[in-house]
Protein backbone atom coordinates (compact mmCIF):
# COMPACT_ATOMS: atom_id res chain seq x y z
CA UNK A 1 0.00 0.00 0.00
CA UNK A 2 1.55 3.81 -0.91
CA UNK A 3 1.99 5.60 1.70
CA UNK A 4 -0.24 8.76 1.40
CA UNK A 5 0.77 12.92 2.19
CA UNK A 6 0.57 13.73 5.39
CA UNK A 7 -2.95 15.62 6.21
CA UNK A 8 -3.39 19.25 6.64
CA UNK A 9 -5.24 18.21 10.65
CA UNK A 10 -2.71 15.21 11.08
CA UNK A 11 0.64 17.97 10.68
CA UNK A 12 1.86 19.60 13.87
CA UNK A 13 2.09 23.09 12.42
CA UNK A 14 0.67 24.61 9.82
CA UNK A 15 2.53 25.29 6.55
CA UNK A 16 2.45 28.93 5.69
CA UNK A 17 2.89 30.29 1.97
CA UNK A 18 6.25 31.85 2.03
CA UNK A 19 5.80 35.50 1.09
CA UNK A 20 7.79 36.58 -1.96
CA UNK A 21 10.75 38.67 0.57
CA UNK A 22 11.32 35.48 2.36
CA UNK A 23 12.41 33.56 -0.78
CA UNK A 24 16.26 32.79 -0.13
CA UNK A 25 18.45 35.32 -2.30
CA UNK A 26 19.34 33.34 -4.85
CA UNK A 27 22.69 35.27 -5.32
CA UNK A 28 23.78 34.25 -2.04
CA UNK A 29 26.59 31.48 -1.26
CA UNK A 30 24.07 28.14 -1.19
CA UNK A 31 25.73 28.14 2.67
CA UNK A 32 24.71 30.85 3.67
CA UNK A 33 20.73 31.10 2.64
CA UNK A 34 18.53 31.10 6.01
CA UNK A 35 16.03 29.25 6.51
CA UNK A 36 12.36 30.83 6.84
CA UNK A 37 10.60 30.22 10.15
CA UNK A 38 7.13 29.89 10.25
CA UNK A 39 5.57 33.35 12.08
CA UNK A 40 3.51 30.70 14.87
CA UNK A 41 7.33 29.42 15.71
CA UNK A 42 7.85 29.59 19.88
CA UNK A 43 11.32 30.34 19.09
CA UNK A 44 11.20 33.21 17.56
CA UNK A 45 11.05 36.47 19.76
CA UNK A 46 9.50 39.53 19.09
CA UNK A 47 11.42 43.30 21.13
CA UNK A 48 10.35 46.67 20.78
CA UNK A 49 12.48 49.06 19.48
CA UNK A 50 14.30 50.99 21.91
CA UNK A 51 13.04 54.51 21.77
CA UNK A 52 9.88 53.13 22.19
CA UNK A 53 10.73 51.87 25.50
CA UNK A 54 9.42 53.27 28.66
CA UNK A 55 13.16 54.27 30.48
CA UNK A 56 14.06 55.64 27.59
CA UNK A 57 11.46 57.85 27.13
CA UNK A 58 11.23 58.92 30.30
CA UNK A 59 15.16 59.68 30.14
CA UNK A 60 15.08 61.72 27.01
CA UNK A 61 11.98 63.93 28.34
CA UNK A 62 14.25 64.52 32.22
CA UNK A 63 17.10 65.14 29.44
CA UNK A 64 15.06 67.97 27.58
CA UNK A 65 13.97 69.05 31.16
CA UNK A 66 17.53 69.75 32.07
CA UNK A 67 18.55 71.19 28.59
CA UNK A 68 16.52 73.29 29.12
CA UNK A 69 16.57 74.92 32.86
CA UNK A 70 20.51 74.97 31.97
CA UNK A 71 19.36 76.99 28.45
CA UNK A 72 17.62 79.39 30.47
CA UNK A 73 20.02 80.04 33.04
CA UNK A 74 22.87 80.17 30.36
CA UNK A 75 20.69 82.70 28.21
CA UNK A 76 20.28 84.84 31.52
CA UNK A 77 23.86 84.49 32.87
CA UNK A 78 25.15 85.19 29.38
CA UNK A 79 22.70 88.14 28.86
CA UNK A 80 24.28 89.80 32.71
CA UNK A 81 27.66 89.29 31.81
CA UNK A 82 29.62 89.98 28.91
CA UNK A 83 33.23 87.79 28.24
CA UNK A 84 36.02 87.74 25.60
CA UNK A 85 38.92 84.98 24.97
CA UNK A 86 40.98 88.11 23.79
CA UNK A 87 42.16 89.11 27.11
CA UNK A 88 46.10 89.08 28.32
CA UNK A 89 47.91 90.13 30.87
CA UNK A 90 49.94 93.28 30.74
CA UNK A 91 52.65 94.66 33.08
CA UNK A 92 55.04 97.27 33.16
CA UNK A 93 58.27 96.64 31.44
CA UNK A 94 61.71 98.83 31.66
CA UNK A 95 64.02 98.13 28.63
CA UNK A 96 67.60 98.16 29.76
CA UNK A 97 70.29 100.19 26.82
CA UNK A 98 73.72 101.69 27.57
CA UNK A 99 73.94 105.18 26.92
CA UNK A 100 76.82 104.76 25.40
CA UNK A 101 78.84 102.36 22.97
CA UNK A 102 81.74 100.09 24.41
CA UNK A 103 82.41 96.59 25.00
CA UNK A 104 80.49 94.23 27.54
CA UNK A 105 83.06 93.28 30.59
CA UNK A 106 81.09 91.94 32.90
CA UNK A 107 77.15 90.25 33.40
CA UNK A 108 76.17 90.10 36.64
CA UNK A 109 72.44 88.57 36.10
CA UNK A 110 70.94 85.78 34.45
CA UNK A 111 67.74 84.82 32.51
CA UNK A 112 64.42 85.52 34.84
CA UNK A 113 66.03 86.56 37.88
CA UNK A 114 64.80 88.91 41.00
CA UNK A 115 67.31 92.08 40.65
CA UNK A 116 66.60 94.79 43.68
CA UNK A 117 66.22 98.58 42.41
CA UNK A 118 70.12 99.73 42.46
CA UNK A 119 71.61 96.25 41.73
CA UNK A 120 74.17 96.09 39.06
CA UNK A 121 73.37 94.45 36.23
CA UNK A 122 76.42 94.41 33.43
CA UNK A 123 79.34 96.42 33.11
CA UNK A 124 81.07 97.89 30.14
CA UNK A 125 85.30 98.31 29.62
CA UNK A 126 85.59 101.63 31.37
CA UNK A 127 89.01 102.30 30.15
CA UNK A 128 88.46 104.82 27.22
CA UNK A 129 86.46 106.74 29.91
CA UNK A 130 88.62 106.98 32.79
CA UNK A 131 91.25 108.50 29.92
CA UNK A 132 88.89 111.18 29.31
CA UNK A 133 88.06 111.74 32.75
CA UNK A 134 91.57 111.70 33.68
CA UNK A 135 92.37 114.36 30.81
CA UNK A 136 89.15 116.60 31.92
CA UNK A 137 90.47 116.68 35.37
CA UNK A 138 94.09 117.93 34.05
CA UNK A 139 91.70 120.77 32.43
CA UNK A 140 90.57 121.73 35.80
CA UNK A 141 93.58 121.35 37.71
CA UNK A 142 95.66 124.00 34.55
CA UNK A 143 92.34 126.35 35.21
CA UNK A 144 93.08 126.82 38.63
CA UNK A 145 96.55 127.15 38.79
CA UNK A 146 96.08 129.65 36.20
CA UNK A 147 93.78 131.52 38.52
CA UNK A 148 95.99 131.22 41.15
CA UNK A 149 98.80 132.90 39.31
CA UNK A 150 96.69 135.10 38.05
CA UNK A 151 95.17 135.92 41.84
CA UNK A 152 98.56 136.05 42.98
CA UNK A 153 99.10 139.11 40.66
CA UNK A 154 96.22 140.87 41.40
CA UNK A 155 96.93 141.24 44.96
CA UNK A 156 100.77 142.29 43.99
CA UNK A 157 99.75 144.83 42.15
CA UNK A 158 97.17 145.77 44.67
CA UNK A 159 100.41 146.39 46.93
CA UNK A 160 101.62 148.01 44.23
CA UNK A 161 98.67 150.20 44.36
CA UNK A 162 99.00 151.17 47.61
CA UNK A 163 102.74 151.88 47.26
CA UNK A 164 102.14 153.73 44.30
CA UNK A 165 99.36 155.77 46.36
CA UNK A 166 101.90 156.54 48.95
CA UNK A 167 104.33 157.79 46.61
CA UNK A 168 101.89 160.14 45.07
CA UNK A 169 100.75 161.44 48.06
CA UNK A 170 104.51 162.49 48.88
CA UNK A 171 104.81 163.63 45.70
CA UNK A 172 101.88 165.92 46.41
CA UNK A 173 103.06 167.03 49.55
CA UNK A 174 106.65 167.59 48.08
CA UNK A 175 104.81 170.04 45.66
CA UNK A 176 102.64 171.79 47.95
CA UNK A 177 105.33 172.47 50.17
CA UNK A 178 107.61 173.36 47.16
CA UNK A 179 104.85 175.75 46.50
CA UNK A 180 104.89 177.37 49.79
CA UNK A 181 108.69 177.70 49.50
CA UNK A 182 108.08 179.68 46.19
CA UNK A 183 105.47 181.82 47.45
CA UNK A 184 107.41 182.84 50.59
CA UNK A 185 110.43 184.00 47.92
CA UNK A 186 108.48 185.52 45.63
CA UNK A 187 107.07 187.60 48.80
CA UNK A 188 110.69 188.32 50.07
CA UNK A 189 112.11 189.31 46.29
CA UNK A 190 108.98 191.35 46.55
CA UNK A 191 109.84 192.84 49.62
CA UNK A 192 113.72 193.21 49.05
CA UNK A 193 112.63 194.80 45.72
CA UNK A 194 111.16 197.56 47.29
CA UNK A 195 113.81 198.00 49.59
CA UNK A 196 116.48 198.61 46.56
CA UNK A 197 114.04 200.98 45.74
CA UNK A 198 114.27 202.98 48.14
CA UNK A 199 117.85 202.21 48.82
CA UNK A 200 118.48 203.93 45.64
CA UNK A 201 116.18 206.70 45.78
CA UNK A 202 117.43 207.56 49.11
CA UNK A 203 120.92 206.88 47.91
CA UNK A 204 120.20 209.82 45.12
CA UNK A 205 119.87 212.48 47.78
CA UNK A 206 122.75 211.08 49.50
CA UNK A 207 120.74 210.15 52.44
CA UNK A 208 122.32 206.73 52.64
CA UNK A 209 125.83 205.27 52.08
CA UNK A 210 126.80 203.56 48.96
CA UNK A 211 127.60 200.66 50.87
CA UNK A 212 124.08 200.58 51.96
CA UNK A 213 122.59 200.67 48.60
CA UNK A 214 124.77 197.79 47.27
CA UNK A 215 123.52 195.71 50.31
CA UNK A 216 120.15 195.83 49.42
CA UNK A 217 120.71 195.45 45.88
CA UNK A 218 122.73 192.40 46.90
CA UNK A 219 120.00 191.18 48.90
CA UNK A 220 117.14 191.88 46.18
CA UNK A 221 119.21 190.16 43.46
CA UNK A 222 119.78 186.95 45.57
CA UNK A 223 116.19 186.97 47.10
CA UNK A 224 114.96 187.24 43.29
CA UNK A 225 117.36 183.94 42.27
CA UNK A 226 115.70 182.21 45.21
CA UNK A 227 112.06 183.06 44.02
CA UNK A 228 113.21 181.57 40.62
CA UNK A 229 114.87 178.07 42.17
CA UNK A 230 111.42 177.76 44.38
CA UNK A 231 109.54 178.13 41.43
CA UNK A 232 111.51 175.67 39.53
CA UNK A 233 111.42 172.93 42.72
CA UNK A 234 107.71 173.66 42.59
CA UNK A 235 107.71 172.81 38.91
CA UNK A 236 109.22 169.68 39.14
CA UNK A 237 107.33 168.78 42.33
CA UNK A 238 104.44 168.88 40.43
CA UNK A 239 106.13 167.02 37.70
CA UNK A 240 106.79 164.23 40.10
CA UNK A 241 103.48 164.37 42.04
CA UNK A 242 101.67 163.78 37.93
CA UNK A 243 103.97 161.07 37.20
CA UNK A 244 103.39 159.48 40.81
CA UNK A 245 99.39 159.61 39.34
CA UNK A 246 99.97 158.39 36.30
CA UNK A 247 101.96 155.23 38.01
CA UNK A 248 98.95 154.72 40.02
CA UNK A 249 96.83 154.94 37.19
CA UNK A 250 98.52 152.27 35.49
CA UNK A 251 98.95 149.70 38.27
CA UNK A 252 94.97 150.23 38.99
CA UNK A 253 95.11 149.25 35.17
CA UNK A 254 97.19 146.08 35.92
CA UNK A 255 94.64 145.01 38.76
CA UNK A 256 91.85 145.44 36.97
CA UNK A 257 93.26 143.47 33.92
CA UNK A 258 94.23 141.04 37.03
CA UNK A 259 91.06 140.65 37.85
CA UNK A 260 89.07 140.21 34.66
CA UNK A 261 91.52 137.41 33.91
CA UNK A 262 90.86 136.01 37.14
CA UNK A 263 86.99 136.22 35.94
CA UNK A 264 88.40 134.37 32.80
CA UNK A 265 90.01 131.93 34.70
CA UNK A 266 86.97 131.29 36.31
CA UNK A 267 85.25 130.58 33.28
CA UNK A 268 87.70 128.62 32.27
CA UNK A 269 87.47 126.33 35.19
CA UNK A 270 84.04 126.21 34.87
CA UNK A 271 83.59 125.07 31.58
CA UNK A 272 86.60 122.56 32.89
CA UNK A 273 84.60 121.20 35.49
CA UNK A 274 81.81 120.96 33.14
CA UNK A 275 83.97 118.86 30.93
CA UNK A 276 85.07 116.83 33.95
CA UNK A 277 81.61 116.28 35.17
CA UNK A 278 80.57 115.19 31.74
CA UNK A 279 83.55 112.63 31.49
CA UNK A 280 82.84 111.49 35.32
CA UNK A 281 78.93 110.65 34.06
CA UNK A 282 80.05 109.36 30.70
CA UNK A 283 82.32 106.90 33.13
CA UNK A 284 79.40 105.71 35.29
CA UNK A 285 77.44 105.03 32.22
CA UNK A 286 79.58 102.05 32.05
CA UNK A 287 77.49 100.67 34.48
CA UNK A 288 73.78 99.92 33.97
CA UNK A 289 72.25 99.38 37.19
CA UNK A 290 68.42 98.35 37.63
CA UNK A 291 65.78 101.32 37.70
CA UNK A 292 63.19 99.01 39.67
CA UNK A 293 63.09 96.19 41.25
CA UNK A 294 61.97 93.14 39.40
CA UNK A 295 62.55 89.80 37.16
CA UNK A 296 65.06 90.26 34.50
CA UNK A 297 63.50 89.17 30.77
CA UNK A 298 64.69 89.25 27.22
CA UNK A 299 68.09 88.95 27.55
CA UNK A 300 70.12 89.34 24.68
CA UNK A 301 73.43 90.27 26.40
CA UNK A 302 76.82 87.74 26.79
CA UNK A 303 80.48 88.87 28.32
CA UNK A 304 82.56 90.40 25.32
CA UNK A 305 79.79 91.46 23.06
CA UNK A 306 80.01 95.05 21.49
CA UNK A 307 77.20 97.18 21.94
CA UNK A 308 75.86 100.44 20.31
CA UNK A 309 74.29 103.30 22.41
CA UNK A 310 70.25 103.25 22.96
CA UNK A 311 70.57 99.12 21.59
CA UNK A 312 68.15 97.24 24.09
CA UNK A 313 69.88 94.59 26.33
CA UNK A 314 67.32 93.34 28.61
CA UNK A 315 64.05 94.02 30.72
CA UNK A 316 62.85 94.33 33.73
CA UNK A 317 59.36 93.90 33.97
CA UNK A 318 57.83 95.34 37.52
CA UNK A 319 55.28 97.05 39.37
CA UNK A 320 51.77 96.29 39.54
CA UNK A 321 49.65 94.09 36.69
CA UNK A 322 46.68 94.16 35.17
CA UNK A 323 44.47 92.76 31.93
CA UNK A 324 43.92 94.47 28.66
CA UNK A 325 40.94 92.86 27.39
CA UNK A 326 39.41 93.54 23.74
CA UNK A 327 36.03 93.39 23.75
CA UNK A 328 33.60 94.29 20.92
CA UNK A 329 32.33 97.65 20.14
CA UNK A 330 28.84 95.82 20.69
CA UNK A 331 29.50 94.56 24.21
CA UNK A 332 30.11 98.18 25.79
CA UNK A 333 26.87 99.26 25.98
CA UNK A 334 26.22 98.51 29.33
CA UNK A 335 29.61 98.28 30.82
CA UNK A 336 30.70 100.42 32.83
CA UNK A 337 33.62 101.66 35.37
CA UNK A 338 33.62 100.06 38.36
CA UNK A 339 31.53 96.73 37.57
CA UNK A 340 33.45 93.84 38.70
CA UNK A 341 35.01 91.13 36.98
CA UNK A 342 35.76 87.61 37.70
CA UNK A 343 39.20 86.52 35.66
CA UNK A 344 40.66 83.23 34.57
CA UNK A 345 44.33 82.79 33.69
CA UNK A 346 44.51 79.97 30.89
CA UNK A 347 47.69 78.80 32.98
CA UNK A 348 45.39 78.12 36.06
CA UNK A 349 42.34 76.53 34.91
CA UNK A 350 39.57 76.63 37.43
CA UNK A 351 40.74 79.26 39.74
CA UNK A 352 39.21 82.85 39.69
CA UNK A 353 40.44 86.12 40.35
CA UNK A 354 38.54 89.18 41.15
CA UNK A 355 39.00 92.15 39.27
CA UNK A 356 37.16 95.74 38.46
CA UNK A 357 36.68 97.60 35.23
CA UNK A 358 39.07 100.70 35.32
CA UNK A 359 39.39 102.48 32.50
CA UNK A 360 38.13 102.24 28.33
CA UNK A 361 40.81 103.78 25.79
CA UNK A 362 39.48 106.21 23.73
CA UNK A 363 39.79 104.85 20.65
CA UNK A 364 39.87 101.48 19.38
CA UNK A 365 42.68 99.06 18.63
CA UNK A 366 42.42 99.70 14.63
CA UNK A 367 42.39 103.23 14.50
CA UNK A 368 46.04 103.30 16.55
CA UNK A 369 48.00 100.59 14.84
CA UNK A 370 50.88 101.66 12.78
CA UNK A 371 48.37 101.23 9.63
CA UNK A 372 45.09 102.61 10.01
CA UNK A 373 42.48 101.59 8.26
CA UNK A 374 41.24 103.80 5.35
CA UNK A 375 37.72 103.62 4.69
CA UNK A 376 37.17 106.27 2.78
CA UNK A 377 38.95 104.61 -0.51
CA UNK A 378 37.59 101.19 -2.21
CA UNK A 379 34.97 99.05 -0.69
CA UNK A 380 33.79 99.55 2.28
CA UNK A 381 33.09 96.07 4.28
CA UNK A 382 31.85 96.89 8.04
CA UNK A 383 34.09 94.79 10.42
CA UNK A 384 33.25 95.15 14.50
CA UNK A 385 36.05 96.91 16.03
CA UNK A 386 37.06 95.99 19.62
CA UNK A 387 38.05 98.54 22.05
CA UNK A 388 40.49 97.82 25.02
CA UNK A 389 39.47 97.85 28.35
CA UNK A 390 41.73 98.22 31.17
CA UNK A 391 41.14 95.63 33.77
CA UNK A 392 42.70 95.96 37.43
CA UNK A 393 42.92 93.06 40.40
CA UNK A 394 41.75 93.66 43.36
CA UNK A 395 43.84 91.90 46.27
CA UNK A 396 44.79 88.25 45.73
CA UNK A 397 46.85 85.49 48.02
CA UNK A 398 50.36 85.24 46.04
CA UNK A 399 49.54 81.90 45.36
CA UNK A 400 49.85 82.65 41.62
CA UNK A 401 52.73 83.08 39.19
CA UNK A 402 50.99 85.78 37.02
CA UNK A 403 53.08 87.56 34.02
CA UNK A 404 52.09 89.98 30.94
CA UNK A 405 51.37 88.16 28.16
CA UNK A 406 49.08 85.37 29.67
CA UNK A 407 45.58 84.42 28.31
CA UNK A 408 42.83 85.69 30.45
CA UNK A 409 39.31 84.98 30.01
CA UNK A 410 37.26 87.85 31.60
CA UNK A 411 33.64 88.00 32.38
CA UNK A 412 32.24 91.32 33.40
CA UNK A 413 29.07 91.07 35.69
CA UNK A 414 27.32 94.43 34.16
CA UNK A 415 24.24 94.19 35.19
CA UNK A 416 26.02 95.56 38.84
CA UNK A 417 25.65 99.52 38.49
CA UNK A 418 29.09 100.48 40.20
CA UNK A 419 29.16 103.01 43.29
CA UNK A 420 31.34 105.88 43.75
CA UNK A 421 33.30 103.76 46.46
CA UNK A 422 33.83 101.32 43.15
CA UNK A 423 35.09 103.77 40.83
CA UNK A 424 37.38 104.88 43.23
CA UNK A 425 38.67 100.81 44.02
CA UNK A 426 38.84 100.67 40.30
CA UNK A 427 41.77 103.09 40.00
CA UNK A 428 43.40 101.34 42.87
CA UNK A 429 45.51 98.70 40.78
CA UNK A 430 45.70 95.75 43.12
CA UNK A 431 47.95 93.06 42.30
CA UNK A 432 48.90 89.56 43.21
CA UNK A 433 52.87 89.66 44.65
CA UNK A 434 54.76 87.47 42.61
CA UNK A 435 57.29 85.44 44.42
CA UNK A 436 59.30 82.33 44.09
CA UNK A 437 57.02 79.21 45.73
CA UNK A 438 59.74 76.50 46.79
CA UNK A 439 56.98 74.50 46.05
CA UNK A 440 57.52 75.32 42.75
CA UNK A 441 61.62 75.06 42.09
CA UNK A 442 61.17 71.43 43.86
CA UNK A 443 62.54 68.94 42.07
CA UNK A 444 61.82 65.48 42.43
CA UNK A 445 64.88 62.94 43.26
CA UNK A 446 66.18 61.03 40.23
CA UNK A 447 64.94 57.49 39.89
CA UNK A 448 67.23 54.62 39.84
Amino acid sequence: MADKPPSPVASPMRRRVAAPSDAPDQRLDPARRTVPQAKDDPAVVTHKPIYRRTWFLIGAALLLIGLLIWGIRYYRYASDHETTDDAFVEGHAVRVSPRLAGQVLKVYVRDNQLVKAGQLLLELDPRDYEAQLAQAEAAVTSARAQRNTAQQATRSRASVITQQRAQAAAAEATQAQAAAEERAAQAQAANDARNEQRYAELYKTDAVSRQRYDQALTTARASAAQADAAQRRTQSAGAQALQAQAVVAQARNDYRQSTEQITVNDAQIKQAQAQADAAKLQLSYAKLYASEAGRITSKAVDEGQTVSMGQQLLLITYGQLWVTANFKETQLTHMRVGQPVQLEVDTYPGEQFAGRVESFQRGTGARFSLLPAENATGNYVKVVQRIPVKIVFEGQPDLHLLAPGMSVTPEVNITIAPTQQNVEAAHREALPRITDSPVRHKVPPDKK
